[in-house]
């Protein structure tokens, strides 16, 4: 669990005969990670998913899910943002994920980000939970 994603990039030439040069130095360009984020965010139907289990692993038992509300896009930066009014999401929870693909049943999708931490939500509160993926390149 929290893991940073990395891109790498490798260039390998072949030559006749079966002689392989490679893993050559190259970098994924500025605009390369721009396009990265922006295919990123163009992922079908992200849902915000919430869950109280304390199962360990990529699983998560939903108690509440909705489509995510804001997607934007900030150089090689994702913010998923998900609002939840006063009478959703009230209680105390273990896990919030990203699903894409997903419609409003449960268990539809895949699971693209899990958070597993402890957190809250109150009646009569407003939260705008945000997720956050950053692409970055190794060199």
């Amino acid at each position: 669990m929290g893991e940073q994603l990395d891109i790498k990039g490798e260039w390998f030439f072949e030559v006749e005969g079966g002689a392989v040069i490679g893993p050559l130095s190259n970098f994924i360009t500025s605009a390369g990670m721009l396009l990265l984020a922006q295919t990123v965010s163009n992922l079908p139907s992200p849902y915000l998913v919430v869950g109280d289990d304390l199962a360990s692993g990529e699983t998560i038992t939903e108690v509440i899910r909705k489509p995510v509300s804001t997607i934007v896009v900030s150089g090689n930066q994702i913010r998923f943002r998900t609002q939840l009014l006063q009478n959703e999401g009230n209680g105390n929870h273990s896990k919030a994920a990203i699903f894409i693909g997903g419609t409003n049943v449960t268990g539809t999708g895949t699971m693209l980000n899990l958070l597993s931490q402890p957190w809250s939500k109150t009646s009569n509160t407003i939260l705008t939970v945000e997720t956050r993926i950053t692409i970055t390149a190794t060199v």
